[in-house]
């Protein structure tokens, strides 16, 4: 991972072959001491665990998709949960069909690169447990 470009509130990342996204932010952000970010992205995964969200039940339904694909848009946003980084991520990915895949990420490990584009905001974005939802939801 490098930091290819910033300036007081924009930083683009370069994730590398075999690295994994998700850890990769939330460790920058602890280093960097970043509480509070809008994540965008693009580039090519070798892995992504993706996750779909049952209401009903109250978890993830996860699958591990192991095979190249496109990072055709990954949209979220870094904050705190209680004193922990978070990271909450979607994406749509491309396979060499042409078909699409997409979902919450939860793991995404890099092929050939990703660029990931952080605009981070002054202060804090706090989640907290929301019952009814049974999510870590935007809070005051």
């Amino acid at each position: 991972m490098e930091l290819a470009s910033s300036d007081d509130e924009k930083m683009a990342i370069r994730f590398d072959p075999g690295e994994e996204v998700v850890s990769g932010l939330i460790s920058f952000a602890k280093d960097s001491g970043i509480d509070a970010a809008f994540i965008s992205g693009i580039g090519s995964a070798s892995e992504v665990e993706l996750g779909f969200y049952n209401a009903l039940k109250k978890e993830y339904r996860k699958t591990v998709f192991t095979e190249p694909l496109e990072v055709l848009d990954m949209t979220g946003n870094l904050g705190l949960l209680d004193t922990e980084i978070t990271v909450h991520l979607h994406g749509s990915f491309g396979r060499p069909n042409f078909e699409m895949l997409g979902g919450h990420i939860h793991r995404l490990v890099v092929n050939t690169t990703v660029e990931v584009m952080l605009d981070t905001m002054g202060g804090e974005m706090r989640r907290a447990y929301d019952e009814e939802t049974g999510l870590n939801i935007l809070s005051s």
